[in-house]
């Protein structure tokens, strides 16, 4: 499509609304704008990228949220398809295990079999039907995570879902019965067991079956834990020079399209006549008119804020309020008086899962203003693999730990972080400051057994709690990944993707409306979200406005 002037968010009239600007919402306008749409975006915070944001501080760069993304066979062909894979270079995100007896940089799932079972050798046969199952699972991700196989990537028909889902449950080839029962048995287990119950199953007790069945995302299924050691060892990217830049290129080569976008632009309300929504009005008291509308922030929030509850089934409101959202992360960003080459020789890889004892785990005590001392921490620096930072006399390190968002009184707030239940931003009290304060040290004590003297070399220190994450995105609790990494806790009978609404021409999109959500399936549910308003649309608009 020939590139257009820039075009002013007050020229309309706009085809479609999106409304935030999260990978989702850069997605659907896109794939909307390539069909010859014109599209308006609306986002709350001050810039796009929603959980895959960065800031600038002191010189220094942080990614606030995700520190590296998949791709599952999604989001690089969407950026190929969208003309826009030249907006960054992406190299792999490599993982460093250290715990008690283990310190690796995953490079495989046979290498990390040998390495687990040369550290512990009294649980040798149960690990090696712990990584038996993980590389089962590695093989059936790159079966079925490929382009040309993933619905809706390349093959845009509906029918595409029903025979991704078919591929999954019948195996490769043509299995006989007893295979093909065999597989669904596994499957079964993958999708409907819990991880903690299924490695106690697969591991005497022991201290690294502590960790292995405690840390992690709470709940999680089986094939979620399994599956993130496919991705530590061969799916995790990172754009040269950081998220945000990719997201602010990637606004910018939007906007030379012809798409148009507001940031601080709250949506709080829409307009309905019948079965239809007519308008989005935001906190600033705008009114913007399209005949299709892409939501993509929290799912309860447009349910009981937007849509209104009223239009659903009392069954299906109870299921959908019953659903937990996914475990919060705290995120301590520290600068460094240390070279990031200095820094890259200590850590060796660009993320560290750092247990320092067995005891550690994900779950930990709302009342206990300790809790994070106990934590296992993700140390983050991608400073030393960045070009532009050789020779650098300081670095950029986030250290990141599963939280709640009812930690101590909400961490000194008292809200509940439902922003379906609750329409201000989060408070920020002295005593919430100070919490947070409090955690940042605890989280630097931990690093400092990994970093032996970092501590004396910190020139910079904040912390965003959940409820940043809530009062940036708008996501309820400051879940990380939508709803709970376990299928049984979904609220929708389609895992891809529940993009339906009562309201015919509002369409629902990110990371809650597929399951499990995450940066790739946030990104085709974007694309999902995209053809449903384009297939009601019909032909663009001509230049004089008419279709």
């Amino acid at each position: 499509m020939a590139s257009e002037p820039r075009t002013r968010p007050e020229d309309g009239p706009w085809d479609a609304i999106v409304v935030g600007a999260g990978i989702a919402g850069l997605v659907a306008a896109t794939d909307l704008r390539q069909r010859g749409h014109r599209v308006l975006v609306l986002e709350h915070n001050h810039q796009a990228g929603g959980l895959l944001s960065g800031m600038w501080r002191r010189g220094l760069y942080f990614d606030v949220g995700c520190q590296s993304f998949e791709d599952m066979g999604i989001v690089f062909p969407l950026l190929e398809q969208y003309g826009l894979s030249d907006l960054a270079r992406f190299r792999r995100a490599r993982y460093r295990i250290v715990m008690p007896g283990l310190d690796e940089v995953v490079e495989s799932l046979p290498q990390m079999r040998r390495a687990f079972q040369a550290a512990f050798p009294e649980q040798a046969e149960g690990l090696g039907r712990v990584f038996g199952q993980h590389e089962r699972t590695s093989a059936l991700v790159r079966r079925l995570f490929t382009p040309d196989r993933v619905p809706f990537v390349r093959d845009e028909r509906p029918l595409s879902l029903a025979r991704w889902v078919a591929q999954a449950v019948a195996g490769p080839g043509f299995p006989s019965p007893l295979a093909a029962a065999r597989q669904l048995r596994e499957l079964g287990t993958l999708v409907l067991e819990d991880f903690t119950r299924w490695y106690e199953r697969q591991l005497p007790p022991s201290g690294v079956r502590d960790l292995l069945s405690r840390c992690g995302y709470t709940r999680m299924n089986v094939f979620v834990a399994s599956a993130f050691w496919h991705l530590w060892a061969h799916d995790y990217w990172y754009p040269e020079g950081g998220l945000q830049p990719w997201f602010d290129r990637w606004v910018a080569r939007l906007r030379e399209r012809g798409v148009g976008f507001l940031f601080k632009r709250g949506v709080t309300a829409l307009e309905q006549r019948g079965d239809r929504a007519t308008a989005v009005l935001t906190a600033r008291g705008e009114r913007f008119e399209a005949p299709e509308i892409v939501y993509c922030g929290d799912y309860r929030q447009a349910v009981h804020r937007l849509v209104g509850a009223g239009r659903y089934r009392p069954r299906e409101l109870a299921r959908l309020d019953a659903a937990r959202h996914s475990d919060a992360m705290v995120s301590a960003y520290v600068g460094l008086d240390l070279a990031p080459e200095a820094l890259r020789e200590r850590l060796r890889a660009s993320h560290v899962f750092f247990f320092p004892d067995f005891g550690c785990r994900t779950a930990l005590d709302p009342a206990d203003p300790g809790a994070h001392r106990r934590a296992f921490l993700e140390v983050t620096s991608h400073g030393g693999d960045e070009p532009g930072l050789r020779g650098a006399a300081r670095s950029a390190v986030v250290l990141q730990a599963f939280t709640r968002h009812d930690w101590q009184d909400g961490w000194g707030t008292g809200l509940s972080g439902d922003t379906a239940r609750e329409g201000k931003a989060p408070a920020r009290p002295a005593e919430y400051r100070r919490r947070k304060r409090a955690v940042a040290e605890d989280l630097l004590a931990t690093f400092e057994k990994l970093v032996p003297g970092a501590a004396a070399r910190v020139s910079y220190l904040d912390v965003g709690a959940p409820q940043s994450a809530v009062r940036f995105t708008r996501n309820a609790f400051g879940g990380t990944c939508g709803f709970e990494l376990n299928w049984r806790n979904y609220p929708f009978a389609n895992p891809l993707a529940h993009a339906a609404s009562p309201l015919e021409n509002f369409h629902l999109a990110g990371h809650f409306t597929v399951w499990p959500g995450a940066v790739p399936t946030a990104a085709l549910s974007g694309k999902i979200a995209a053809l449903r308003a384009h297939e009601r649309l019909g032909a663009p608009r001509d230049r004089t406005g008419k279709r």
